[in-house]
C-alpha cells in the first residue's frame, strides 16, 4: 500500500498539534532495565510512517486495514506489555510483511522506544467527544442552573462559550479544580446534586461546548504550550498531592497511588476522578495542613502528563521468573548452549543486550528467523501474558552482564 499525499499532510498535522501540547522527558536512570521516555513521543509518529508501519495501521481511521486500528485500542499497558503484544501478533504480521512483498523493517532500540512510548501516546487524549451527549450531560447534571452555552442554560449566568477556543482539555480541567470548592459549596447553597462524571463526560461536555458556542470574531484558538512530565514531576512535589499520593513507590498513603492500574485513565478521565474526588481531597488535605492549590493550565498539562505516563514505566523484572519462562516457552531450545547446540551468536549471553528496548530491537528484527525455527522444530510460537516480558527481559539482561563481566 502506498500512502497518499493527502494522508501524510493529514497525519502530519495530527502529530503536530500533538506536539504542541505534550512533551515527554525522565529523569536519569538508576538500572540498567529503566526504561527512557523520548523527549517528544511525536518522533515515534514519524518513525510509524516512515517504517511503513502506517502501511498496516490506521489511527483513528487514517491509515491501513491490514492490522488494528492503534488510534482506538485503549488498554493501560506498559511499555514492555506493548513490547509483549506486538510479540503475540508477531506471526500475523509476518505473514502480512509476505503477502505484500515488503520487508520487515528494522529497528534499533532508541527506535522501539520511540515507536512504543507513540503507541502508548495516542490514547492519551481519549475518544473524541460526542456533542450530543455533553448536551444530555450540561442539562441532566443541573450545569445548565449555573452556566450557559450559546442560547443554552441559565439566562445571564456564567457563561462556558470561551472554551471552545481552547485546545486541550487541560483548561477546563484546571479551571474544574481551581474553582470546585467554590462551586460544591453554591451547589448546597442551591440544593443541587455535585454531579458525578463518568468516562467520556468531561470530553462530550467540550464537544457540546464547540458546537453550540457563539463564536466570537476578534478570538482565535488557544494552544498550550509544550507539556513535560518532567515540570509535572517537580509540580507534583512541589503543589503538595506527593504528601497524599504515591507515585512509582515514593508519596503519602492518604489517597490512593496515582499509577496503579486502577486509577490510570486518559486525560479527560483524570479530570472527572479530580472533580468526583474533590471533596475527600479538600478533607484530608485541611486534616494535613496542606494548602489548597491551584493550577494553571500549563501546569495541569505538565501534571496529567506525569501521572499519565507514569503508568507507562515496568516495575522491575524478576530474573528468577524470567529464567522459568525462558524455559517454559521454549527461548532455552535455540538460545542457550548449556542443553544443546544453538546458532553461533544466538546464545543468550552472548547477545550483549544491555537495556530493555535493545531486547525488544533484536527480538522484533529477528523475528521471522524465529518464527521459522519453531516451525522446524515444531513448537508452537509463545504466547507472553502482561508482566512476563519484563520478566524475561530481566533475565536476558541478566545474563547479558554476566557474560560482560571480568
Amino acid at each position: 500500500m502506498t500512502v497518499p499525499r493527502n494522508f501524510v499532510l493529514i497525519l502530519l498535522a495530527l502529530f503536530a498539534a500533538c506536539a504542541s501540547m505534550v512533551t515527554v522527558a525522565r529523569g536519569e536512570e538508576d538500572s540498567a532495565l529503566s526504561f527512557q521516555l523520548p523527549e517528544n513521543p511525536v518522533a515515534g509518529g514519524r518513525l510509524f510512517m516512515e517504517k511503513g508501519c502506517v502501511n498496516c495501521h490506521a489511527i483513528q481511521s487514517l491509515g491501513g486495514t491490514g492490522g488494528p486500528d492503534l488510534g482506538k485500542v485503549q488498554a493501560a499497558w506498559t511499555f514492555l506489555d506493548i513490547a509483549g503484544v506486538m510479540w503475540n501478533h508477531d506471526p500475523k504480521m509476518d505473514a502480512e510483511f509476505v503477502r505484500r512483498k515488503i520487508s520487515r523493517p528494522r529497528l534499533t532500540g532508541d527506535e522501539v522506544s520511540q515507536l512504543i512510548a507513540f503507541v502508548y501516546f495516542l490514547n492519551y487524549f481519549g475518544k473524541p467527544g460526542d456533542a450530543a451527549k455533553g448536551e444530555l450531560i450540561f442539562l441532566r447534571k443541573s450545569c445548565a442552573r449555573c452556566h450557559t452555552v450559546g442560547t443554552q442554560g441559565l439566562k445571564g449566568g456564567i457563561r462556558l462559550d470561551h472554551f471552545q477556543l481552547y485546545r486541550s482539555p487541560a483548561f477546563i480541567a484546571a479551571a474544574l479544580w481551581n474553582s470546585h470548592v467554590g462551586m460544591t459549596l453554591m451547589m448546597e447553597d442551591m440544593d443541587i446534586p455535585r454531579p458525578v462524571y463518568e468516562a467520556n463526560d468531561i470530553v462530550d461536555i467540550l464537544a457540546f461546548i464547540r458546537r453550540d458556542a457563539n463564536p466570537t470574531k476578534e478570538e482565535r484558538p488557544v494552544y498550550i504550550q509544550p507539556s513535560s512530565a518532567k515540570k509535572g514531576e517537580a509540580l507534583f512535589r512541589d503543589k503538595g498531592c506527593i504528601k497524599c499520593h504515591a507515585v512509582g513507590g515514593q508519596g503519602g498513603d492518604r489517597g490512593p497511588a496515582l499509577d496503579s492500574g486502577q486509577f490510570h485513565g486518559v486525560l479527560s478521565q483524570m479530570t472527572g476522578a479530580m472533580w468526583n474526588h474533590g471533596p475527600d481531597m479538600w478533607a484530608s488535605m485541611k486534616d494535613a495542613g496542606i494548602q489548597f492549590p491551584e493550577f494553571s493550565a500549563e501546569q495541569m498539562s505538565d501534571l496529567m502528563t506525569f501521572l499519565y505516563f507514569s503508568s507507562f514505566i515496568d516495575q522491575p523484572g524478576d530474573p528468577k521468573k524470567g529464567l522459568e519462562l525462558f524455559e517454559e516457552k521454549g527461548c532455552a531450545v535455540c538460545h542457550d548452549s548449556s542443553i544443546g547446540q544453538v546458532p553461533e551468536g544466538t546464545d543468550a549471553p552472548s547477545l550483549k543486550l544491555h537495556s530493555a528496548s535493545e531486547v525488544i530491537a533484536a527480538m522484533w528484527n529477528h523475528a521471522s528467523e524465529m518464527e521459522e525455527a519453531t516451525r522446524t522444530i515444531n513448537i508452537a510460537w509463545p504466547q507472553l501474558k502482561p508482566g512476563e516480558m519484563g520478566d524475561l527481559v530481566a533475565y536476558i539482561n541478566s545474563r547479558s552482564q554476566t557474560k560482560s563481566e571480568p
